[in-house]
């Protein structure tokens, strides 16, 4: 049988949309939206069934959807099951064994770099340990500003406009610096133990930003200085500027904290000028004794300036280094030379040489030194001993050619 039936076939009646099912007509019907007696139009993609609604959170949560379980993988994908889950807690909730959460997310990360833009949420970092990745920085905290309008004679008695005073307990040190048109003003750098009231303040000291110059006040100021002051706060509560003296005017400071552990006042431990206090000791005198005798004398011997023949030898004169009085006692306080130098120059080549002896008799040669080219032009040659004999002395052996100068001096120095 066909679809669709026609009303009054006799007449040519309408046709009425129905739908043939085994022989039985079902009739078709379409939906007009609309309140009595008006019409809306027909229901459509473009004008669709009207839903109350939507649920709101607390609708939504008002009671848990029951699920008829187990509910299969088919079922699960065809269509979200609403499941009543609650992972929030109440602030000072007591742990309890079992309690669910919510698992919070962090990033293995060995470099440091942003993991989102500027404003965007992200997460947390952990290193190649597993440990947190935090950011340490010193803290910063908000200028201390205020105007000086009036003196204040005294610590403890308040007087409008004569102190500007800073809290200080989370700083190490603080820079201050005052600006304004003023005359006249002084104030004092005064710190306090104590996080509120007007007693236990006490003078402290400044350095200037400028200068080495330590200072417990500012001195009398008509303008604003060049510079500005640092002061160690470390263990203090409150630090502030109390005027003492003013003309006329406003004094206006502002104090910058710091976080920086620093030292109390480094330009006390170094300043620009030291005094040095010293006392002379007593002078040594001379003596004969061998212990603790003074003797800075030495003695100069031209020994010769005779010109060798090829080949030819000069033998200087024996020098007795202790002069003995007694065997325990010196002659005189430069009587013990502690060294023997002697040098020579001539215009041909040749080797200087120094001897020693026990006996002024028997004589060994322990020293010798050949003569170099200097500058100039000549040949040149020295020998410093500390004589360990008691007779020394010095010579001189030509080279081979003829001399047209020499010259061969030595000297005992006593210290």
């Amino acid at each position: 049988m066909s679809d669709n039936t026609t009303l009054n076939p006799g007449s040519g009646g309408n046709v009425v949309a129905s739908d043939d099912i085994s022989g039985v007509h079902h009739q078709r019907v379409k939906l007009t939206l609309g309140a009595e007696g008006v019409s809306d139009g027909d229901v459509s993609d473009a004008n669709p069934m009207p839903v109350k609604g939507p649920l709101n959170n607390a609708q939504l949560r008002a009671a848990p959807i029951d699920v008829a379980g187990p509910v299969t993988d088919a079922q699960m994908r065809a269509a979200p099951v609403p499941v009543a889950l609650d992972v929030s807690y109440a602030e000072d909730t007591a742990h309890i064994s079992g309690a669910r959460g919510a698992l919070l997310l962090a990033v293995q990360r060995q470099t440091d770099g942003p993991t989102a833009d500027d404003g965007d949420y992200t997460v947390m970092q952990l290193d190649e340990s597993g440990r947190l990745k935090v950011s340490v920085q010193p803290c910063a905290y908000p200028d201390t500003t205020g105007d000086i309008t009036a003196v204040q004679p005294t610590a403890t008695t308040p007087v409008a406009g004569g102190t500007v005073t800073c809290d200080v307990s989370r700083a190490s040190n603080v820079m201050v610096f005052c600006t304004n048109t003023f005359a006249g003003v002084n104030v004092v750098f005064e710190g306090s133990l104590e996080p509120t009231g007007d007693n236990g303040w006490f003078a402290i000291q400044a350095l200037r930003t400028n200068a080495n110059t330590v200072e417990s006040s500012t001195g009398v100021l008509s303008s604003p200085a060049v510079y500005a002051w640092e002061l160690s706060v470390n263990a203090l509560a409150r630090l502030r500027v109390r005027c003492t003296a003013r003309t006329s005017g406003t004094q206006s400071w502002r104090f910058k904290l710091g976080t920086y552990a620093t030292e109390p006042i480094p330009a006390a431990q170094v300043s620009a000028t030291q005094p040095v206090s010293l006392t002379a000791l007593p002078a040594l005198a001379a003596s004969t004794a061998r212990t603790g005798f003074v003797a800075g004398a030495g003695i100069w011997f031209d020994d010769t300036s005779v010109a060798l023949a090829a080949g030819a030898s000069f033998t200087g004169t024996s020098r007795d280094v202790t002069v003995t009085a007694t065997a325990t006692a010196m002659a005189n306080a430069a009587s013990y030379p502690k060294e023997f130098r002697v040098s020579a120059e001539s215009d041909q080549s040749g080797t200087l040489w120094v001897e020693y002896s026990r006996d002024n008799t028997n004589w060994r040669r322990m020293r010798s030194q050949a003569t170099a080219a200097v500058t100039g032009g000549g040949q040149a040659a020295e020998i410093i001993v500390r004589p360990s004999w008691r007779y020394l002395r010095a010579g001189f052996t030509n080279g081979a050619t003829l001399q047209a100068r020499f010259t061969l001096n030595s000297l005992l120095i006593a210290a």
